[in-house]
């Protein structure tokens, strides 16, 4: 997590490859969901290419997902017995799963390792912007959702969320350039 400096406006920046944000991916790419965020596939699922999915399953899967990355989403019953997105999420979903777990332990292998060196992209970031707008920032909540993506660049995936490929975050440079514009909206 990182934040602003005591005594200005509160921002609050949190990074995670989470689980849950993994599994839902995976059945994203699984079950042949068009993403309207536009984020690519994932890399190294072993899926294939699945042609596009049953208006059903997408529909399904957004419900799912905007209350993972949405903070103040109302939460959705995932639906059982017969339904057909209940019964594609369970063809796929130990697999999701098994994947999303070795996924997440590379994303904290590589945090450690991002850890022994000084990350101050972010704080510099803000303050330039703060200097350029001529103010204090705004308060601002980010998250960021660091995922193994088939292509380099950074989504909003929500109000308040981002996903950037794992690539592009371990590239100090290239995520700063990434991270700028991104800065540049929320401060």
């Amino acid at each position: 997590m990182y934040a602003g400096p005591p005594g200005i406006p509160h921002w609050e920046v949190r990074e995670d490859s989470s689980r849950e944000v993994l599994v839902a991916l995976y059945l994203r790419d699984a079950l042949g969901v068009v993403d309207p965020s536009g984020l690519p596939r994932l890399l190294g699922t072993g899926l294939g290419d699945v042609p596009e999915t049953d208006p059903r399953l997408s529909f399904g899967w957004l419900r799912w997902w905007i209350p993972l990355i949405e903070p103040d989403a109302r939460g959705w019953e995932f639906p059982d017995g017969d339904d057909p997105f209940a019964v594609a999420v369970r063809r796929h979903l130990d697999s999701a799963r098994a994947w999303a777990t070795v996924a997440h332990e590379q994303y904290n292998g590589a945090a450690i390792a991002r850890m022994q060196r000084p990350d101050t992209v972010l704080n510099e970031l803000v303050t330039e912007r703060t200097a350029v707008v001529g103010r204090e920032p705004r308060h601002f909540r980010l998250r960021i959702e660091v995922l193994p993506l088939t292509a380099s660049g950074v989504w909003w995936i929500g109000d308040e969320a981002i996903a950037v490929d794992d690539t592009s975050r371990d590239e100090p440079i290239l995520y700063r350039d990434l991270l700028a514009p991104i800065v540049a909206q929320i401060v």
